[in-house]
């Protein structure tokens, strides 16, 4: 077995993940609990993977695919609840606190009727 085509780049891992290379190095260094193990040699910048422990990696996160056994299992443990949803009206009140900035097109028009 050759020792190169063990070892993955960044890039290569990009494609085998489906993910942006820059979104990979951002997650390197952020994140790196969100990516597979990675190999780091003494005195090398550069970031490596095993192929097998990627694959390995990736193979922990699959499902099987079965629609009845999702239908049959709750989403959640948490009752469903219902959620009113108020939405704000678009009125030309002036806002109690002064606002920072130049007035809306409805307050200067309010203003102009005022004065």
């Amino acid at each position: 077995m050759e020792m190169d085509s063990d070892l993955i780049t960044l890039e290569e891992l990009a494609v085998l993940l489906h993910r942006n290379v820059n979104t990979l190095r951002v997650a390197v260094s952020n994140r790196p609990e969100s990516l597979p193990p990675r190999v780091r040699f003494p005195g090398v910048q550069r970031n490596y993977w095993r192929r097998s422990t990627v694959e390995k990696w990736i193979a922990s996160f699959e499902e099987p695919f079965d629609p009845a056994e999702r239908r049959d299992q709750p989403t959640s443990d948490m009752p469903v609840q219902r959620v009113e949803v108020v939405r704000k009206t678009n009125s030309c009140e002036t806002p109690r606190k002064n606002r920072v900035g130049r007035p809306t097109k409805a307050e200067q028009i309010r203003r102009r009727e005022v004065a």
